[in-house]
């Protein structure tokens, strides 16, 4: 059994927040170096995402699915490992099982992994993903880019985050710090 760093992608890894196409999708400064902290200290790393815009029609499974190849395959190559995606593509106001804070993509990813969710970490930028980590008994840290630039947003996710941080390296050391991994 291995622990895992479960990391929202839209505003904990890349901008936008809501892209109109995967070309506009960029690397939030700091996230390759943190990605492959994270692997090199041996974390398994999957993506739990919602990509309402498949949903829309503004790009469609298959294509976020190749994005995510080309964009996993690159951070491989600079360090880090990313596994999944395990996506909800569904709209905000449509009920499902996938949409966080349901917890059916990381107990996927979890099975799939082999991974011990009580020893296990959630990083993302929004209430949902706090409320997340808190059902599957894992720690959850904010990450105070994308929808927690806002302090509303944030203060909102902050009774349930167990940690709350400027962006996702400052969340990779108080991970790797809370493992007892040595940076």
């Amino acid at each position: 059994m291995r622990r895992g760093v479960f990391l929202d992608l839209n505003g904990t890894l890349v901008t936008p927040l809501k892209p109109q196409r995967l070309e506009e999708l960029t690397l939030i400064p700091g996230v390759v170096d943190a990605v492959a902290r994270l692997t090199a200290a041996g974390f398994v790393c999957p993506v739990v995402t919602v990509q309402s815009r498949i949903a829309k029609a503004l790009f469609s499974s298959a294509d976020f699915e190749a994005w995510f190849a080309s964009f996993s395959a690159d951070l491989r190559a600079r360090g880090g490992h990313l596994v999944g995606p395990y996506v909800c593509p569904h709209r905000f106001a449509e009920p499902c099982q996938c949409k966080k804070p349901n917890t059916l993509l990381y107990e996927r990813a979890a099975s799939d992994y082999g991974l011990i969710l009580v020893e296990s970490f959630v990083i993302g930028d929004s209430p949902d993903d706090m409320h997340a980590a808190r059902r599957l008994g894992a720690r959850g840290c904010l990450v105070r880019t994308g929808w927690a630039a806002d302090p509303e947003v944030a203060a909102k996710a902050a009774p349930t985050a167990t940690a709350n941080v400027d962006c996702l390296n400052d969340a990779v050391s108080w991970v790797l710090d809370s493992s007892g991994v040595t940076p």
